[in-house]
């Protein structure tokens, strides 16, 4: 160890307030109309691209959706009130109803070890009637 002291460096004596000054950035004051400048949009496309991972592409979520129910793979988080929100705000429709199914990882075999895949969380959105989202176009 005594080798190791004679090639490090000591360090500079550093006072706490020359660290606080360093740390801490100028704070600008915010007006109360800068606080609600977030548009609905901004947040809906943001609350929708972190609970919506992706619509379930298969022949069942095709039947399904031709009776107005669409199948979505959601976070593991997602409720169903913040998944409806979601999705009216990022396809500017009216959600009927929202069914959650939580679907638990499969054992996998690798060599002598099992292992399990990630668990999955899909939502059932059935829109009201009259309306539609074009998911399955061109599938």
């Amino acid at each position: 160890m005594a080798i190791l002291d004679k090639i490090r460096k000591p360090k500079a004596a550093v006072t706490t307030e020359d660290t606080k000054a360093k740390r801490a950035p100028a704070k600008k004051a915010k007006s109360a109309d800068e606080g609600a400048v977030a548009s609905k949009a901004t947040q809906g496309n943001a609350l929708s691209s972190r609970l919506l991972r992706a619509p379930r592409v298969s022949e069942k979520a095709a039947r399904l959706a031709e009776k107005g129910t669409y199948v979505f793979e959601v976070a593991q988080d997602a409720e169903k009130i913040s998944i409806k929100r979601a999705v009216e705000s990022l396809y500017g429709i009216k959600v009927a109803s929202v069914r959650i199914i939580n679907v638990g990882g499969k054992p996998v075999k690798k060599g002598r070890r099992v292992s399990y895949r990630s668990d999955l969380k899909k939502a059932l959105v059935t829109v009201k009637p009259g309306q539609k989202i074009d998911l399955y176009e061109g599938v």
